[in-house]
């Protein structure tokens, strides 16, 4: 049993040592809006902050990238929400589509919007959480998104390469019922809505296999 836990241990070390992991912080600029009687109305949504946490790999001969995604996202004001999910993010470098380069590293950085520049698309789940108050209740719900961005990356070391971009997440269900809570404790007949979120922030990527520099 020491032996099998230890190579357990080694072998999740040693995944760790050949990873590149990826920190992203954003800015985000939320519109809410609901569908009621033909018209459009915006629902309380404020602008807020995200981080999130990221694992990268690559096909082994095309300039497309992968990086399975975890987030955490909130907002402010009178009624604050919160979300968090899951996004499949593949960055597509159209420039520098036929090529192995082994990116991002300094060292194999060419021209800059050659090697560097790359459209994302991002499929995922989320959950968005609506903070109990005074006129709110608490409202789970998990609906599907899909994003798409377009970043650069510039290469500071063989460690670290750095990513501004820009990108958009749509929710494609409605993710809350925006009923608000009468006198008597119940929760009133509301509305559903839909979110979309206009990001804009730096991914820090950090390359632990030292041994492929």
């Amino acid at each position: 049993m020491r032996t099998l836990v230890l190579s357990l241990l080694l072998s999740v070390v040693a995944a760790t040592a050949s990873a590149q992991i990826g920190v992203t912080g954003f800015r985000n600029f939320n519109d809410a809006y609901t569908r009621a009687g033909g018209s459009v109305l915006d629902l309380e949504y404020g602008d807020g902050a995200e981080i999130a946490l990221n694992y990268w790999f690559r096909l082994p001969k095309k300039r497309v990238e992968f990086l399975p995604t975890v987030y955490y996202a909130s907002t402010g004001g009178e009624t604050p929400w919160s979300e968090y999910g899951f996004q499949f993010k593949t960055n597509v470098y159209p420039f520098d589509f036929g090529t192995d380069c082994d990116c991002p590293t300094f060292g194999k950085q060419g021209p800059q919007l050659q090697k560097g520049l790359f459209i994302q698309v991002s499929p995922g789940l989320a959950n968005h959480h609506r903070a109990e108050g005074e006129n709110t209740a608490v409202q789970n719900k998990i609906v599907p998104n899909v994003g798409a961005g377009i970043g650069i990356d510039f290469g500071v070391s063989n460690l670290l390469t750095l990513t501004p971009l820009v990108s958009v997440r749509h929710t494609l269900a409605d993710f809350t019922d925006t009923g608000s809570v009468d006198e008597s404790g119940d929760v009133a007949e509301g509305v559903n809505g839909r979110l979309t979120t206009v990001q804009i922030g730096v991914q820090a990527t950090f390359r632990l296999d030292k041994k492929r520099y």
